[in-house]
C-alpha cells in the first residue's frame, strides 16, 4: 500500500490558485538555497514565480528550468510538488524571512533520502576569483564503471572567465550541468536540479610525464573520488582507455531473431510485438525508468521524434522498469505521462532487477535509457546506450543526428 507522508497537510493548506494574493507574491523570486543530506551540502538556485494557476517552482539544471507540478500554501508554509519525481518541497518561512523546510519523496517507502533545504533571497551565484586558468573543451576521464567495457568517460567544460559549465558523459547518460566559479584555486561545481544532486571540484594539473591534466573530483555516496582528466589527443598518446561507442555498448544474442515483448500499460492492456500496430512498422523499444534522470531528458525528443516520422511508419515503445515500492503503485510513472505526454504506448515491464530476465535477448543492456532500432522484419539493426542531454553540448547534437538517420535509413527500406 502507498503511504502519502505529506497528505494530511496539503488537505490542510489552501491551494495558491491565484498567484495575485498577498501570500503569494510574498514567496516570489528567487532564492540562494542549499541541500544538506547530512554528507554533502549542495548551493543551487530556486526561483518562484507566479503562474496562472498559482505558484511555480523552478530548480535549474544549467539554463534549463526544471519545474513544479503544483503549489499549496499560506504565507508561512508553502509546499510545491514534483509528481514526475515522486517528490514534495515543503518550506517554511522563518521570522527573518528566510525559508527552511525539506525536499522528500512522498512514497514512504521509497528508498531516496529527505534533503534538508534552507534559503535566503538573492542570486545563487558567487563572484569568481581572477585569474581563473583556461580550461575549455573536451577531456577524457579514465575510470572503471560497473558497467560492462566502460574504461573511460567524456568530461565536456564550457568556461566564460571565471564560470564553468561542466558535464561527464557516461554510457548510461550525463550527470547535468555542473555549474560554478573559479574559487581559492579550484572550480567548485554544483547539481541539485529535481532529479541530480551532485558536487565536483576541477583544478588544473600535471601528470609525471608534463602533460596537463585536470584534477576533477566528483562526488558519489561515500564522498569525493578523485579523477585525473587528459586531452582526448594526449589520451590516445600515452595508450589510455577510449571512450566507448554508445552504439556499440549493449547489443542482442542473435540479431536474425524477432525481439519479442509483452508487457501491460497501466490501464492493464496487453502490447506486444506482434500486435498489428507494429507490422511492417520501423520500431524503436526504449527501456527506461521514472526514476532515472536521463529518462527525463530523453522523453520529449521521443516524443519529437514519434511527431516527425509517426506518419511515414515508424512506432515507439517504452518498456518502464522501476523500484519494487514503484512497481507495485507506479504513481510517478504516470505522473512521468502526465508531464511529458507520449502518444506512443508506455508499458510496466518490471523491476529494475529483473531487466535480463524480461529481455533476455539483450546483451550488456545495463544502461537506462537504451533505445532498440527495429526494422519492418521485427529484428535489431541498432542499439543506442543512455542519452546525452543539452548539457553535453555537441554531444547532444550528435545523438539527434543518430537517431534521425537511424530511423530515415530504416524508413527506407522497403
Amino acid at each position: 500500500m502507498r503511504t502519502v507522508s505529506f497528505a494530511f497537510l496539503l488537505l490542510a493548506l489552501p491551494a495558491l490558485a491565484s498567484a495575485a494574493t498577498p501570500e503569494a507574491r510574498s514567496w516570489v523570486g528567487q532564492w540562494q538555497a542549499t541541500a544538506d543530506n547530512g554528507t554533502a551540502r549542495i548551493p543551487f538556485r530556486y526561483d518562484i514565480v507566479e503562474g496562472k494557476q498559482g505558484l511555480v517552482g523552478s530548480f535549474f539544471n544549467g539554463d534549463e528550468p526544471v519545474t513544479s507540478t503544483a503549489a499549496r500554501g499560506d504565507d508561512h508554509h508553502l509546499q510545491l510538488r514534483y509528481d514526475a519525481f515522486d517528490r514534495v518541497l515543503d518550506l517554511t518561512r522563518n521570522p527573518d524571512g528566510s525559508l527552511s523546510g525539506t525536499y522528500s519523496p512522498v512514497n514512504a517507502n521509497a528508498k531516496a533520502v529527505p534533503w534538508k533545504i534552507s534559503a535566503r533571497r538573492g542570486l545563487a551565484q558567487q563572484a569568481a576569483d581572477a585569474g581563473a586558468p583556461d580550461v575549455e573543451g573536451l577531456w577524457v576521464i579514465p575510470a572503471k564503471s560497473k558497467k560492462a567495457n566502460e574504461f573511460a568517460w567524456r568530461f565536456m567544460v564550457h568556461q566564460e572567465g571565471g564560470r564553468l559549465s561542466a558535464s561527464v558523459l557516461r554510457v548510461g547518460g550525463d550527470t547535468g550541468a555542473l555549474t560554478g566559479t573559479w574559487k581559492n584555486g579550484q572550480f567548485d561545481l554544483a547539481n541539485f536540479s529535481g532529479t541530480r544532486a551532485a558536487l565536483a571540484t576541477v583544478k588544473p594539473a600535471r601528470d609525471d610525464k608534463g602533460n596537463t591534466t585536470l584534477d576533477v573530483g566528483l562526488s558519489d555516496r561515500e564522498g569525493f573520488v578523485h579523477y585525473t582528466a587528459y586531452r582526448p589527443e594526449v589520451a590516445r598518446r600515452l595508450g589510455l582507455p577510449d571512450v566507448p561507442d554508445l552504439g556499440k555498448h549493449t547489443s542482442v544474442r542473435d540479431p536474425d531473431e524477432v525481439f519479442a515483448f509483452s508487457f501491460k500499460d497501466l490501464q492493464g492492456r496487453l502490447v506486444s510485438n506482434t500486435d498489428a500496430r507494429f507490422r511492417n512498422k520501423v520500431l524503436l523499444v526504449d527501456v527506461s525508468g521514472s526514476w532515472c534522470p536521463n529518462c527525463h531528458d530523453e522523453a520529449p525528443f521521443l516524443e519529437a521524434l514519434y511527431r516527425k516520422y509517426h506518419a511515414q511508419g515508424l512506432e515507439i515503445v517504452t518498456l518502464d522498469f522501476e523500484d519494487q515500492a514503484e512497481y507495485a503503485d507506479p504513481a510517478r510513472l504516470r505522473a512521468f505521462i502526465d508531464r511529458y505526454k507520449p502518444q506512443f504506448p508506455v508499458l510496466l515491464a518490471g523491476t529494475t532487477d529483473q531487466v535480463q530476465e524480461k529481455l533476455p535477448q539483450a546483451v550488456n543492456l545495463d544502461s537506462w535509457p537504451t533505445t532498440f532500432f527495429i526494422g519492418r522484419d521485427g529484428k535489431v539493426k541498432h542499439v543506442h546506450s543512455g542519452f546525452s542531454a543539452k548539457a553535453t553540448g555537441r554531444f547532444n547534437g550528435e545523438v539527434h543526428k543518430e537517431f534521425d538517420s537511424q530511423i530515415q535509413s530504416l524508413l527506407a527500406r522497403k
